[in-house]
């Protein structure tokens, strides 16, 4: 199974992001993953926005999982938004989101992506987890809390 070491590198986790709605939110957490990862934003948003389209990535308790498997992508990479103010997500439970985790992944590896995607939703479950990133200070300490859940 994928390592959060692995998927969240240096500088993929940030707080306080500004977004006054979903698509401020994503476009937010896109940024965050192009710039660190090396892919296009343009494209990394229009992958994301159709992923969007089948259901909400929202998936209760404040918490979001944007995810996209895309041509170009070599490795699959995270980035973690704590968002300034919760926004509407049109989430599972109607509640707004303040913790967006954006994953791009190759296509060549749904297996891994979907191993991921189930490890992130069983670390978000925790009540104590959301807590502690809810009250991290800063994107390094946000990373931490994440690694340590490896």
């Amino acid at each position: 199974m994928a390592s959060y070491r692995n998927v969240l590198r240096d500088g993929l986790a940030a707080v306080g992001i500004a977004a006054k709605d979903k698509a401020g939110a994503l476009e937010a957490a896109a940024g965050l993953l192009a710039a660190g990862a090396g892919l296009d934003k343009g494209r990394l948003l229009v992958a994301v926005a159709a992923r969007e389209k089948l259901s909400s990535t929202g998936i209760g308790e404040g918490v979001a999982i944007p995810h996209a498997l895309m041509e170009g992508v070599a490795a699959t990479t995270m980035a973690v938004a704590r968002l300034a103010e919760p926004v509407d997500f049109d989430a599972e439970d109607g509640g707004p989101v303040d913790l967006v985790f954006m994953i791009a992944g190759p296509r060549s590896d749904t297996g891994g992506h979907l191993k991921l995607l189930s490890k992130l939703a069983r670390t978000l479950h925790d009540p104590e987890f959301r807590k502690a990133a809810r009250e991290a200070p800063d994107g390094p300490a946000l990373a931490r809390l994440i690694y340590d859940r490896d």
